[in-house]
């Protein structure tokens, strides 16, 4: 592997200690800018966790990490083509991306088996889910989705010529929404790569419809506690990264002193943790007022929201029948808007839940994959 020349001086000078850093911000800093690598704990076998520049909440530069892993043997010319994989949700806290886990991470498999196809792998833990940057991770914002999952591209190229200018995003669940939203930003926002195309699974999308339905006129009961259970916890982890990063909308007056303690509590919760702190609670108990107000849906929509316009590369769309948690509906109205709104695309359905997508839906998106970004392997 060719690694560029200020990185293999940096390697050579932080060998010992196994972790490469640039102490310090640097003003005017440009977006995708290394900042250190680190291998992979001996356990996970070959990669590299990777902490570059990246733009925050606010638009300010900031930093964020993630995982670089590389096919074996020579690149071919040209580079190995990248994919940017967006992975589903995992907390707002510090401690619960991926680069810092305390064992190998879920999807690293998944991305072997791209390795073993010929494409280089990298995938952002997004904004806040490592504790290089001080902030909350803005769960499901659009934007810092989208550049976070760009700017890790930039980085993998300024580390190692091995990789490609070309590349595809890959994400599930909230990495579905990820990568429409990184789908729909990438040709403007990083110009210079050769961005091919986008392949969705289960995808969060019309949330920004979704979440206004919330307010304190939901009632508690069985019935509804067992049909929303899924979209609430959703909602509420929503509402606490927006509200921790969101500084344009406030959305304290819409809280309850119950739904100010939840949602203070669940910016540090990792995914595993969001029942707990819930507590089983319903979102009529954490709201004050309804979100349906003008105020509180436009701010909805400018954080959240994935536009079925604007898409210069085709996208792939694979849905569960069975899921419970990304509704087949949501989807399948994504797919009638790209439809209405000229997107080039592909909508595929799966008799499987949500978790389940990740068997066929995987296979399929690397189908897409290799036809939108072939590999020389």
């Amino acid at each position: 592997m060719m690694i560029r020349p200020l990185v293999r001086l940096l390697l050579c000078v932080g060998i010992a200690s196994g972790l490469l850093s640039v102490a310090g911000p640097i003003a005017n800093a440009a977006p995708g800018e290394l900042i250190a690598t680190q291998r992979f704990p001996v356990e996970w076998g070959d990669g590299y966790i990777v902490t570059y520049r990246t733009e925050g909440s606010d638009g300010a530069s900031t930093l964020a990490r993630g995982l670089l892993m590389l096919p074996d043997g020579p690149a071919p010319a040209g580079g190995w083509p990248m994919i940017s994989f967006d992975h589903g949700a995992s907390g707002l806290g510090p401690t619960c991306g991926a680069s810092s886990s305390a064992t190998l991470p879920v999807d690293v498999p998944y991305f072997r088996r791209l390795n073993a196809l010929g494409y280089a792998v990298v995938s952002t833990d997004y904004l806040g889910l490592s504790p290089v940057t001080d902030q909350v991770h803005p769960y499901l914002n659009s934007r810092t989705e989208a550049t976070a999952t760009i700017d890790i591209v930039r980085a993998a190229r300024e580390f190692t010529d091995t990789v490609s200018n070309s590349w595809a995003v890959f994400g599930v669940s909230q990495g579905g929404h990820a990568a429409l939203a990184t789908a729909r930003l990438a040709p403007t926002y990083a110009p210079e790569l050769d961005f091919r195309g986008a392949a969705a699974l289960a995808p969060g999308s019309q949330l920004e419809y979704l979440f206004p339905l919330a307010g304190p006129h939901i009632p508690r009961s069985p019935l509804i506690d067992n049909s929303i259970a899924g979209a609430a916890v959703l909602t509420t982890a929503f509402l606490a990264g927006m509200w921790a990063t969101d500084r344009s909308f406030d959305l304290t007056p819409y809280l309850t002193p119950a739904g100010v303690q939840v949602l203070t509590e669940l910016r540090t919760a990792c995914q595993d943790r969001w029942p707990a702190v819930i507590g089983g609670r319903g979102l009529g108990e954490l709201l004050a007022r309804p979100l349906f107000d003008d105020a509180a849906r436009q701010a909805i929509g400018k954080y959240v929201a994935i536009p079925a316009d604007g898409y210069q590369q085709p996208i792939f769309l694979a849905q569960g029948t069975r899921d419970t948690a990304v509704l087949p509906v949501m989807t399948q109205a994504l797919a009638y808007e790209f439809e209405l709104a000229g997107a080039e695309y592909e909508y595929h359905t799966f008799e499987t839940d949500h978790q389940g997508i990740m068997g066929p839906g995987f296979d399929a998106g690397v189908e897409f994959l290799q036809r939108i970004l072939p590999t020389r392997r």
